[in-house]
């Protein structure tokens, strides 16, 4: 029987849909957060800045400002400059003016800081791919599907408390 399947007697269903959405949901929460927390201990900073950090590190292109990691954040432009002054004191991100527009800073992840938080997240990288490829490619696509709709959940319900 799979989560999908409508033919399942009801309690026996709606008891997976409670596993699944809500008891696993949170759990893997949990264990993401104080992960996050032993990473971010490591470097001496808290879990906040170096989410930041990750989501500026997915961006290339352009360097970002601190008001584009504020609307990607949803924090205030004063946290986010606390974050960006505590990620430049820790050698993980450098601020640069805009050539053609003095008063405009950029921001962005000095390269050794991306070699250096690859290097801490490598074994969880390594084993979620393990653990992946695990399954078969309809299998892996209706997780993708079902993460998707979580991703999209927590934006939303994110928005509704900014």
């Amino acid at each position: 029987m799979t989560f999908l399947d409508k033919s399942a007697r009801p309690g026996k269903r709606a008891a997976l849909i409670q596993r699944i959405a809500m008891d696993l949901g949170r759990q893997i929460s949990t264990a993401s957060v104080f992960f996050h927390q032993a990473i971010a201990a490591k470097l001496g900073l808290n879990v906040t800045d170096t989410r930041c950090f990750e989501l500026m590190s997915r961006y290339s292109q352009p360097p970002l400002t601190a008001g584009d990691l504020a609307r990607a954040t949803g924090l205030t432009t004063g946290a986010v400059t606390g974050i960006l002054d505590r990620l430049e004191k820790a050698s993980l991100v450098e601020r640069f003016r805009d050539p053609s527009d003095r008063r405009k800073v950029f921001v962005r992840p000095r390269p050794e800081a991306l070699e250096r938080f690859g290097r801490l997240y490598a074994n969880l990288g390594a084993a979620a791919l393990k653990h992946a490829a695990t399954f078969s490619t309809k299998e892996l696509k209706l997780i993708e599907r079902y993460l998707e709709g979580n991703l999209q959940i927590l934006r939303d319900q994110s928005a509704k408390l900014s």
